[in-house]
């Protein structure tokens, strides 16, 4: 149980003795809106206290104008005593400043566990708001120094990065990161709405990094006025992209380091030019930063564009007319050898060859899996299955009341019924589907791919009785491979993403599928 506080009233000076002890009806008394205590928080404890032994230590009360007092110190106790229901209670009266009241408050508040961290610091705020100075505040109330300075930085902080916080009990090290950002209170609303989450390290992390980048972007800013260079704002466009300017080609982006640096070796690179420069500073953080361009000739820019646009358009023509006759052919050969292996899945009995077959895919995965492992990442090699056995792997026939934790995994259900009544069946089933997964219309356009994928799948179906077409041998062959052609540029002007290389840049598709020039 909570008892109420036995030890005397801090003293100012003489004049506040017991001499000075009135008994005062709880009425005239009023709260102390400087008190750094925002709630007096459950006093019921301490009520019960009061009824059974009264109370043990004095208030401390200043007058007031038409006859009321000002509560100084024992504001638990005088809503501890009404809760009781006393009418009076014991207080010393004294002519205190209201600097005189601040301090006393603060000094008996502060040493109290549960005075919050923010109302300690505007107890202090308080101080400095009459005059007191750090040094002197630090004193009078037995902290150091440093203590105070970092309590007034808390102080600091926005009644909407406050209410941010909402009811989360914050410690004094998270109010304190959030102070840290006293020169942007958006980064510290957030912080407040993150701290005492899960999310609060991340929050932390990515408002340093956001300041950081302020930071430089203003250093920027003012290096750029030093050398006398004007950069303009840009604003993103309604997708949230920044597009170049009319007649300006985007050289460099710059998000860090000695701009006036970065300048000097711009115009090094340029003839002794002075680029264009844009601010990018708003968005997503990838898209920010401070942009140099050169000017370019529109004119020649489009008729540029325009013959890399019909460039492509040639390379795609060229390369649909070359890779029609592997897809066609892929198309076939693969509805030939499923028809083929799901007839085999059919039998009553065991197919001749299944176990060479077994033994020839087994070997060729182990090897792969040894050397450069599976790739999965969207396979349909559970609808080879799925063609193969005439089982629905899809689970759309299963129970609709069925909850979704509990149903079975239709593939797994199937194959595990299989391997039950006869494994080596389920096994060559198995093989086959990712075997047959990997082999698609650009295996057959390189011999290292036909050798990899396509071949050993052949030699395994030919185990089992597969009679392999001409088409299919020619293709084995290589027959649907490309031909290099070094007079006519053959396949060397088609970069990585399938674009024509232009003087070795490949172009960029914008979502319509055209060359967009526009960043």
């Amino acid at each position: 149980m909570e008892t109420a506080i036995i030890e005397r009233p801090v003293m100012t000076d003489e004049s506040m003795d017991e001499s000075n002890i009135v008994m005062l009806d709880v009425g005239l008394i009023d709260p102390n809106p400087a008190n750094p205590r925002r709630d007096v928080g459950d006093v019921s404890e301490l009520a019960d206290s009061i009824r059974a032994q009264g109370i043990r230590q004095n208030l401390l009360v200043t007058p007031t104008p038409r006859g009321r007092y000002l509560l100084v110190i024992g504001h638990r106790r005088l809503a501890a005593a009404k809760l009781a229901g006393l009418s009076r209670v014991p207080a010393v009266v004294a002519d205190l400043s209201e600097r005189e009241q601040r301090e006393l408050m603060l000094v008996e508040n502060s040493q109290r566990a549960d005075l919050t961290v923010i109302e300690e610091a505007d107890g202090y705020q308080g101080l400095l708001d009459l005059g007191v100075g750090v040094d002197e505040a630090a004193q009078r109330t037995g902290r150091s120094v440093s203590l105070v300075r970092r309590r007034l930085k808390i102080a600091a902080i926005g009644e909407n990065a406050r209410s941010k916080a909402g009811t989360a009990q914050l410690s004094i090290d998270d109010w304190e990161t959030i102070a840290d950002f006293d020169r942007y209170p958006d980064l510290q609303e957030r912080l407040a709405e993150a701290a005492g989450g899960k999310n609060w390290n991340m929050a932390v992390k990515h408002a340093r990094q956001e300041r950081t980048w302020r930071e430089w972007l203003d250093t920027a800013r003012a290096e750029l006025e030093r050398m006398g260079i004007d950069a303009a704002d840009e604003q993103p466009n309604t997708d949230g992209w920044y597009d170049s300017p009319k007649g300006l080609r985007r050289t460099t982006m710059l998000t860090t380091g000695d701009i006036a640096k970065a300048i000097d070796a711009w115009r090094d690179s340029h003839d002794g030019a002075t680029p264009v420069v844009g601010v990018r500073a708003e968005g997503a953080s990838w898209a920010r930063g401070i942009v140099l361009y050169e000017t370019v000739d529109e004119e020649a820019e489009t008729a540029a564009r325009e013959a890399r646009e019909a460039r492509w358009r040639e390379e795609r023509e060229r390369e649909e007319r070359e890779t029609a006759p592997a897809k066609e052919f892929a198309r076939a050969s693969r509805d030939l050898r499923i028809a083929f292996v799901t007839h085999l899945m059919e039998l009553k009995s065991q197919p001749k060859g299944i176990g060479r077959a077994v033994a020839l895919l087994s070997a060729r995965f182990a090897l792969d899996a040894l050397t450069e492992g599976f790739d999965q990442w969207d396979s349909h090699a559970e609808d080879v299955w799925g063609q193969i056995t005439g089982i629905d792997t899809t689970g759309d026939g299963a129970d609709a009341e069925e909850p979704e934790s509990e149903a079975e995994d239709p593939l797994r259900a199937s194959v595990t019924a299989m391997i039950a009544g006869d494994p080596q069946r389920a096994a060559f089933g198995l093989l086959y589907a990712l075997a047959e997964e990997r082999v698609s219309w650009e295996t057959w356009r390189g011999a290292a791919t036909i050798a990899e994928h396509a071949a050993p799948l052949y030699e395994a179906l030919e185990t089992l009785g597969y009679r392999t077409s001409d088409t299919e041998t020619e293709a084995l062959n290589g027959s649907l491979a490309p031909i290099d052609d070094d007079d006519n540029g053959g396949d060397a002007g088609i970069g990585q993403d399938g674009e024509p290389d232009d003087d070795g840049t490949s172009q960029t598709d914008d979502a319509s599928g055209e060359p967009e020039d526009a960043e």
